[in-house]
């Protein structure tokens, strides 16, 4: 069994407060803060003989980094992009899947916002359920002009757990991309992407990944990257020459317009110049403390539901559906703003977000957190 106390004693922001907060910001493992600093003593001190190898060299954290991100929801190493952020990850679908000027994607109308911003004008809402998409909403939208459906696996302003399986389905049989917003629930729950097929899944590192800010992943199905390639690849989504990138850039030879490859890998949907290899090193490393830990999402439920035990007992409106959980919860009432200040002053950190007239104070308990932190926020509501 996992000793959860010695989990948490590896967070330090866990020991000062009761840090309730991680669907806004976690707190990286130690192995993410060193290998910053190794990062850092490696090219300050330049320990190779020379400095192009160095820098091939850090680039294999990327290679680290994209492996580790396709254990954690089950996908190839092939399939997985590594993206500044979420949203970066949701451009470089809409790249891909290029909607006409005469078509449109649907998303809810609790979505949040950067989640469709890249489908801004061609984005059709569809109405929420109690604060939940409900996939026969959507299938009732759909038109012979619908090509995707844009969804947040988790909603952040009510922590609804969206029916993808129902929702893949639905998609596979209206041939219509699915393209998820994972930032609220890789991480505290599963996702298998064998098990639940969709066609983009993006994932911000700085949430339930724990990744100090400045990296996360993407997904792309296989079919999907066989169909189209991104419109703007960078030299590094190129296949490396045959002979290796060292021989080739010392070949005199070589010009600015060699026919080289680009990858048919997700790798194509980055950037593609000169990468984020530090922070690179840091989500690999805090990928493989969350791959290397079991029990984390059972935990996060036991967490979850003795919160709404608390707030129930305290008579509270809990926003947040009682059925297919996830690890947000949201409860509301009068004075939520002052109520925030408070318990912010009583060293318990939440979120307070709403849209569309739903929402309230928002809790994500996770692997750091423990029973005392859940104590500690329902005592400061009494």
């Amino acid at each position: 069994m996992t000793d959860w106390a010695a989990v948490r004693a590896r967070y330090p922001a866990a020991q000062t407060k009761a840090y309730l907060d991680t669907a806004c910001k976690g707190i990286p493992p130690p192995e993410a803060v060193a290998a910053v600093e190794e990062f850092c003593r490696f090219v300050r001190e330049s320990p190779l003989p020379s400095v192009t190898d160095e820098t091939i060299v850090v680039l294999e954290h990327m290679t680290r980094a994209r492996r580790e991100a396709a254990r954690l929801v089950n996908a190839d190493e092939t399939e997985i992009a590594l993206v500044e952020s979420t949203q970066q990850g949701l451009y470089g679908a809409a790249d891909l899947l290029a909607v006409g000027p005469d078509e449109h994607a649907l998303a809810s109308d609790v979505e949040f916002f950067g989640t469709v911003l890249p489908w801004r004008g061609r984005l059709r809402l569809v109405a929420h359920c109690r604060g939940r998409p409900e996939v026969d909403d959507f299938a009732a939208a759909i038109d012979g002009r619908t090509r995707a459906i844009v969804v947040s696996a988790v909603q952040e302003v009510t922590g609804a757990l969206v029916d993808l399986p129902a929702l893949s389905e639905l998609c596979l049989d209206r041939d219509l991309w699915l393209i998820v917003d994972g930032a609220q629930h890789v991480g505290p729950m599963p996702f298998d992407v064998r098990e639940i097929p969709v066609d983009v899944l993006a994932v911000g590192g700085h949430k339930w990944l724990c990744c100090p800010f400045g990296l996360g992943f993407a997904y792309v199905r296989r079919k999907r990257l066989e169909e189209r390639s991104p419109s703007r690849p960078g030299y590094f989504a190129l296949d490396p020459p045959p002979e290796g990138w060292s021989v080739y850039l010392e070949d005199p030879r070589r010009t600015p317009v060699d026919d080289l490859d680009f990858t048919q890998t997700a790798r194509a949907l980055e950037p593609g110049g000169t990468g984020p290899y530090m922070a690179a090193a840091a989500l690999a490393e805090c990928l493989a403390s969350l791959n290397a830990l079991p029990g984390r999402f059972d935990r996060v439920q036991e967490l979850v539901a003795l919160l709404v035990d608390g707030l129930d007992r305290l008579g509270l409106d809990v926003v947040s559906p009682r059925d297919r959980r996830s690890g947000i919860v949201v409860f509301d009432l009068s004075d939520a703003h002052m109520l925030v200040d408070r318990l912010a002053g009583a060293g318990v950190a939440v979120s307070l977000r709403y849209t569309t007239g739903i929402g309230g104070i928002r809790v994500s308990p996770y692997l750091y957190n423990d029973e005392t932190d859940v104590e500690r926020l329902l005592a400061a509501l009494t």
